[in-house]
């Protein structure tokens, strides 16, 4: 977060990190709130699922089969998109500034993705939901939301 002179905090930009669950769609409307409320940008993110992680397509990625490994983002994009848009009209309607990002997972964690993202980008506050599309619960919040809370630079909102 920015803090001037007089010690006032000033949220520019807040960042939604979206899976298309319940509970991160939640997060994105909490996000366009805060950004009305502090005239900040918004940005929706979303990491694609790393394809090298097994199954056919990361077998078929490991021998090199790109129209496969294309098709296969290009599909998750699509449906990425289809959670996205709706958030983003949603912010436009509440006269929030806002963008759609949609990153590759080349390998790494998400939660580094994330964070390095947020970072890079001037980003003041990341909110999240607190449970994801992962069918692996844990008792109290998500491990990528967990993570993204203990490694983040800037303050982390979570959502329920």
């Amino acid at each position: 977060m920015n803090e001037n002179k007089s010690n006032t905090i000033s949220v520019k930009r807040i960042l939604v990190a979206t899976d298309g669950s319940a509970s991160s769609i939640r997060a994105a409307n909490f996000a366009i709130h805060l950004c009305k409320l502090e005239k900040a940008e918004l940005v929706i993110l979303h990491v694609l699922p790393d394809i090298k992680q097994g199954g056919v397509i990361g077998l078929r990625a490991k021998y090199g089969d790109l129209k496969m490994v294309s098709a296969f983002l290009q599909a998750k994009t699509q449906e990425a998109n289809k959670w996205m848009t709706p958030i983003q009209k949603n912010a436009e309607e509440s006269g929030v500034k806002s963008k759609i990002e949609i990153l590759e997972n080349e390998g790494t964690s998400i939660v580094g993705i994330i964070t390095k993202y947020s970072q890079k980008n001037q980003i003041d506050l990341i909110a999240v939901g607190t449970r994801g599309l992962s069918k692996f619960k844990r008792l109290l919040v998500g491990s990528v939301t967990s993570a993204i809370s203990s490694h983040s630079h800037c303050p982390v909102l979570l959502v329920k």
